[in-house]
């Protein structure tokens, strides 16, 4: 498995559940424990959730206080630092897709015959 796919998935699911900020994604891989440590700097996740936002797997969004609340950006380099991310439709399929895959591999490769497993997606 490439790298970029185990991080894919990382950036996915970090603006799985609302909106984030990159300040807030970078914290949450890179902590002390978390999934990249040590492994990555900033500017490789910045790159890949600039390349996730340009294949609209994830949104990127200005919040405001008053209306309109959420205004989506056109992405570039500049303007991440200041947007809000989170998972398009099709980011949700592509991460519950992965899911189900490494559900087979982990099914096709365990020792226990007839063992179920039961891939959980959140929507």
């Amino acid at each position: 498995m490439r790298m970029t796919d185990a991080l894919d998935r990382l950036l996915l699911g970090a603006v799985g559940d609302d909106f984030v900020s990159l300040e807030s994604i970078v914290e949450k891989l890179s902590r002390p424990g978390g999934p990249v440590f040590g492994k990555l700097d900033s500017e490789t996740i910045y790159s890949r959730l600039l390349t996730l936002v340009s294949e609209k797997l994830i949104n990127a969004y200005l919040l405001h206080a008053d209306p309109p609340y959420i205004t989506p950006v056109s992405m570039n380099p500049g303007c991440l630092p200041t947007s809000w991310f989170y998972i398009t439709q099709r980011g949700r399929k592509c991460l519950a897709k992965g899911a189900r895959q490494r559900t087979a591999l982990h099914r096709r490769d365990s020792d226990t015959p007839g063992q179920e497993y039961t891939p959980a997606v959140n929507f």
